[in-house]
Protein backbone atom coordinates (compact mmCIF):
# COMPACT_ATOMS: atom_id res chain seq x y z
CA UNK A 1 0.00 0.00 0.00
CA UNK A 2 3.10 2.53 0.36
CA UNK A 3 4.31 1.54 -3.20
CA UNK A 4 0.41 2.86 -4.39
CA UNK A 5 0.37 6.40 -2.24
CA UNK A 6 4.19 7.04 -3.03
CA UNK A 7 3.44 6.62 -7.11
CA UNK A 8 -0.01 7.98 -6.85
CA UNK A 9 1.57 11.19 -4.91
CA UNK A 10 4.13 11.55 -7.72
CA UNK A 11 1.48 11.72 -10.22
CA UNK A 12 -0.51 14.08 -8.45
CA UNK A 13 2.53 16.40 -7.51
CA UNK A 14 4.13 16.41 -10.80
CA UNK A 15 0.54 17.17 -12.53
CA UNK A 16 0.06 19.70 -9.87
CA UNK A 17 3.37 21.50 -11.06
CA UNK A 18 2.68 21.36 -14.41
CA UNK A 19 -1.25 22.91 -13.88
CA UNK A 20 0.96 25.42 -11.60
CA UNK A 21 3.39 25.92 -14.58
CA UNK A 22 1.05 26.14 -17.10
CA UNK A 23 -1.15 28.79 -15.13
CA UNK A 24 1.98 30.81 -15.01
CA UNK A 25 2.73 30.61 -18.47
CA UNK A 26 -0.86 31.80 -19.47
CA UNK A 27 -0.31 34.93 -17.39
CA UNK A 28 2.77 35.83 -19.42
CA UNK A 29 1.94 38.01 -22.24
CA UNK A 30 4.99 37.52 -23.89
CA UNK A 31 4.52 33.94 -24.61
CA UNK A 32 0.92 34.72 -25.85
CA UNK A 33 1.74 37.12 -28.67
CA UNK A 34 3.87 33.91 -30.55
CA UNK A 35 0.89 31.29 -30.25
CA UNK A 36 -2.67 32.20 -29.52
CA UNK A 37 -2.76 28.71 -27.78
CA UNK A 38 0.37 28.85 -26.03
CA UNK A 39 2.66 26.50 -23.96
CA UNK A 40 0.65 27.16 -20.73
CA UNK A 41 -3.03 25.88 -22.08
CA UNK A 42 -0.62 22.43 -23.02
CA UNK A 43 0.28 22.14 -19.34
CA UNK A 44 -2.34 23.04 -17.73
CA UNK A 45 -4.21 20.21 -19.69
CA UNK A 46 -1.47 17.57 -19.49
CA UNK A 47 -1.01 18.32 -15.81
CA UNK A 48 -4.82 17.37 -15.20
CA UNK A 49 -4.49 14.32 -17.00
CA UNK A 50 -1.92 13.03 -14.80
CA UNK A 51 -3.79 14.87 -12.07
CA UNK A 52 -6.93 12.30 -12.73
CA UNK A 53 -5.13 9.57 -13.73
CA UNK A 54 -3.33 9.06 -10.75
CA UNK A 55 -6.75 9.20 -8.98
CA UNK A 56 -8.08 6.74 -10.88
CA UNK A 57 -5.03 4.96 -10.48
CA UNK A 58 -5.25 5.22 -6.89
CA UNK A 59 -8.90 4.06 -6.61
CA UNK A 60 -8.80 1.14 -8.89
CA UNK A 61 -5.03 -0.07 -7.30
CA UNK A 62 -6.55 0.28 -3.68
CA UNK A 63 -10.32 -1.79 -4.16
CA UNK A 64 -7.38 -4.63 -5.18
CA UNK A 65 -6.16 -4.36 -1.93
CA UNK A 66 -9.03 -4.10 0.19
CA UNK A 67 -10.55 -7.15 -1.85
CA UNK A 68 -7.64 -8.58 -1.42
CA UNK A 69 -7.03 -9.39 -4.60
CA UNK A 70 -3.30 -8.20 -4.95
CA UNK A 71 -1.85 -9.46 -8.00
CA UNK A 72 1.62 -8.93 -6.69
CA UNK A 73 1.24 -9.16 -2.92
CA UNK A 74 3.79 -11.86 -2.68
CA UNK A 75 6.39 -9.63 -4.46
CA UNK A 76 7.48 -6.34 -2.97
CA UNK A 77 8.50 -4.21 -6.46
CA UNK A 78 11.38 -2.53 -4.34
CA UNK A 79 13.21 -5.63 -3.16
CA UNK A 80 12.43 -7.51 -6.51
CA UNK A 81 15.79 -8.16 -8.36
CA UNK A 82 14.29 -8.26 -11.86
CA UNK A 83 11.84 -5.14 -11.07
CA UNK A 84 15.48 -3.40 -10.50
CA UNK A 85 17.20 -4.97 -13.44
CA UNK A 86 14.18 -3.76 -15.41
CA UNK A 87 14.03 -0.41 -13.82
CA UNK A 88 18.13 0.03 -14.26
CA UNK A 89 17.45 -1.15 -18.43
CA UNK A 90 14.68 1.40 -18.87
CA UNK A 91 17.41 4.09 -17.59
CA UNK A 92 20.10 3.03 -19.54
CA UNK A 93 18.15 3.30 -23.04
CA UNK A 94 16.41 6.65 -22.07
CA UNK A 95 19.56 8.37 -21.43
CA UNK A 96 21.03 6.63 -24.61
CA UNK A 97 17.97 7.94 -26.45
CA UNK A 98 18.81 11.63 -25.02
CA UNK A 99 22.43 11.28 -26.39
CA UNK A 100 21.31 9.66 -30.00
CA UNK A 101 19.04 12.33 -30.95
CA UNK A 102 21.42 14.52 -31.42
CA UNK A 103 23.72 12.78 -32.97
CA UNK A 104 21.01 10.30 -35.69
CA UNK A 105 18.08 11.98 -35.37
CA UNK A 106 14.57 11.60 -33.90
CA UNK A 107 13.31 9.05 -36.62
CA UNK A 108 16.16 6.85 -35.99
CA UNK A 109 16.60 7.46 -32.18
CA UNK A 110 13.25 6.97 -32.17
CA UNK A 111 12.99 2.82 -33.44
CA UNK A 112 15.65 1.88 -31.18
CA UNK A 113 14.22 3.62 -28.12
CA UNK A 114 11.26 1.69 -28.69
CA UNK A 115 12.82 -1.45 -30.18
CA UNK A 116 14.58 -1.64 -27.00
CA UNK A 117 12.16 -0.32 -24.52
CA UNK A 118 9.95 -2.72 -25.88
CA UNK A 119 12.02 -5.25 -25.20
CA UNK A 120 12.63 -4.49 -21.38
CA UNK A 121 8.85 -3.92 -21.04
CA UNK A 122 8.04 -7.93 -21.56
CA UNK A 123 7.69 -8.43 -25.21
CA UNK A 124 9.73 -11.63 -26.06
CA UNK A 125 9.07 -11.90 -29.58
CA UNK A 126 11.46 -10.42 -31.94
CA UNK A 127 8.80 -10.11 -34.45
CA UNK A 128 5.92 -8.49 -32.84
CA UNK A 129 8.55 -6.32 -31.08
CA UNK A 130 10.00 -5.12 -34.64
CA UNK A 131 5.97 -4.44 -35.59
CA UNK A 132 4.92 -2.52 -31.92
CA UNK A 133 8.33 -0.22 -32.76
CA UNK A 134 8.14 -0.20 -36.14
CA UNK A 135 4.10 0.96 -35.18
CA UNK A 136 5.00 3.02 -32.52
CA UNK A 137 7.84 4.91 -34.73
CA UNK A 138 5.90 5.68 -38.09
CA UNK A 139 3.00 6.82 -35.89
CA UNK A 140 4.67 9.34 -33.27
CA UNK A 141 6.63 10.48 -36.43
CA UNK A 142 2.91 11.20 -38.00
CA UNK A 143 1.44 12.64 -35.82
CA UNK A 144 4.25 14.96 -33.98
CA UNK A 145 6.29 16.13 -37.25
CA UNK A 146 3.90 15.28 -40.32
CA UNK A 147 0.30 17.01 -38.64
CA UNK A 148 1.59 18.70 -35.90
CA UNK A 149 4.51 20.57 -37.75
CA UNK A 150 6.94 20.34 -34.40
CA UNK A 151 10.65 19.93 -35.47
CA UNK A 152 12.73 17.64 -33.84
CA UNK A 153 16.38 16.95 -33.83
CA UNK A 154 17.69 15.69 -37.43
CA UNK A 155 20.75 14.26 -36.27
CA UNK A 156 24.32 14.87 -37.93
CA UNK A 157 24.89 11.42 -39.28
CA UNK A 158 21.30 11.75 -41.13
CA UNK A 159 19.23 14.70 -42.87
CA UNK A 160 16.06 12.62 -42.32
Amino acid sequence: MKTLLIEVLVLVVVGALSVIEGIRLVLAEKLQMYDVLGPGYYNVGMGAILIIMGLVYFVSQRKKYVIGEKKSADRDPVKDKEYKKMMVGMIVVMIAYIFLLDLIGYLFSSFVFFLLINRIAGFRSWRTNLGVTVLMTVSYYLIFVTWLGMIFPRGLLFDF
